[in-house]
């Protein structure tokens, strides 16, 4: 038993050195700028761009949000965005002019060439990045300042096929991928996932990024005998694919990706066309009945007349985790890049994030299925071993 006395000496030991690491953090945050930079690439022109604005709307939201009320112990956020537009040569422009403004933390895109063209350069300058590239081999490079926020095609590629099979009941599906790496890259995964179910698609299709008839793919696939289809795009052709199911009389269950049950998706397509489709990937604010997040969600397509999606939610989530992180360990890019690598069970908007030895930190999926045009989360469904 320890005196009271001695019970003090320690009391008060333990006060000095609270004080003493509460000093250390406000003068490592106080050693950063006047202004804390962050910089963002992301296609906001071409036939990607409403993708790219909807994740550049979650981090400038976030970064506002924070600056509003004080910044980051006093600091405010300087977020400088570059367009990448379509192209892998303009994005890696994009990243050197990015990368030559030397911010304290990069953020890239969703959008996968794009990240494997810069992922070399922002290694390089050290500084961490972090991205939504959804190709499961980004953070298979070999970067050790690479993180990415939002779940990937390889979750997707395992999930899907276990739950049209095991859930849905359907073995013969087709399957129906946007002709790039993002799409082709899934189509891949799924069949090899498929493989492990012992059931063989009865067909495999893919359409060009710029195509607006899909009717030949579609018709092969039905003409094969398909009791569903596999379908991995983005809300632009996936909207074009669900019209011309309607007008080709093509009555198959679709289940793909969250480009089916995005709201972009929705507000250009018919009740009956959106109706009974199903989607698995990242979490969307739409399903939510929490007051807070349908706020959000309301102040966010209030300010820029897009509705919020899960890419919007990841990237302002993304934002939030810098900040918590900074208040830590100040501007020390090592620092910020092994907090980040240390993540554990950091609570986002939707979804708790944890770093996994890949810099991976998304690990929770929804289960969605369209009721006319209203989405419905059917359940929360994580990766094995998370």
């Amino acid at each position: 038993m320890f005196s009271a006395s001695v019970k003090n000496l320690m009391a008060g030991a333990a006060l000095v050195l609270s004080a003493g690491f509460a000093q250390e953090s406000r003068a490592e945050v106080a050693a950063c700028p006047a202004a804390i930079a962050i910089g963002l690439t992301t296609p906001l022109t071409g036939n990607l761009a409403l993708l790219g604005t909807q994740a550049r709307n979650g981090a400038e939201f976030a970064v506002d949000e924070i600056n509003a009320n004080g910044g980051i112990s006093g600091k405010k956020i300087a977020l400088t965005t570059e367009d990448t537009g379509a192209s892998s040569t303009d994005a890696l422009n994009a990243m050197n002019r990015i990368i030559d403004s030397k911010p304290l933390v990069i953020m890239s895109s969703m959008i996968s060439p794009h990240v494997f063209a810069q992922t070399e350069g922002v290694t390089k300058s050290e500084t961490p990045f972090l991205v939504g590239a959804t190709n499961a081999k980004v953070t298979a490079q070999g970067s050790k300042w690479l993180f990415r926020t939002h779940v990937h095609d390889g979750q997707l590629a395992e999930l899907i096929p276990e739950y049209v099979v095991k859930t849905m009941a359907k073995t013969k599906p087709g399957i129906m991928v946007v002709a790039d790496d993002y799409g082709l890259g899934a189509s891949k995964g799924i069949q090899a996932a498929l493989g492990k179910l012992n059931v063989s698609p009865v067909a495999v299709t893919s359409y060009a990024p710029s195509d607006k008839d899909m009717s030949a793919q579609l018709l092969e696939i039905k003409d094969k005998g398909a009791d569903s289809i596999i379908l991995f795009g983005r809300p632009a052709d996936v909207t074009l694919v669900m019209k011309q199911m309607g007008d080709l009389g093509i009555k198959l269950p679709v289940i793909g990706n969250t480009s089916i049950v995005a709201q972009t998706t929705l507000n250009n397509l018919a009740a009956a066309e959106a109706d009974g489709n199903y989607a698995i990937g990242g979490m969307i604010p739409q399903t939510s009945t929490d007051p807070k997040i349908i706020d959000w969600a309301k102040r966010v397509q209030d300010k820029y007349k897009v509705p919020a999606d899960n890419f919007t939610v990841s990237y302002y989530d993304t934002i939030y985790l810098l900040k918590g992180i900074i208040e830590k360990v100040g501007c020390d890019r090592p620092a910020i890049r092994d907090a980040l690598a240390a993540t554990r069970d950091w609570k986002g908007m939707l979804i708790s994030y944890q770093a996994d030895a890949n810099g991976d930190l998304a690990h929770t999926l929804g289960i969605y299925r369209n009721k006319g045009k209203t989405p419905e989360l059917l359940g929360p469904i994580k990766e094995s071993g998370f």
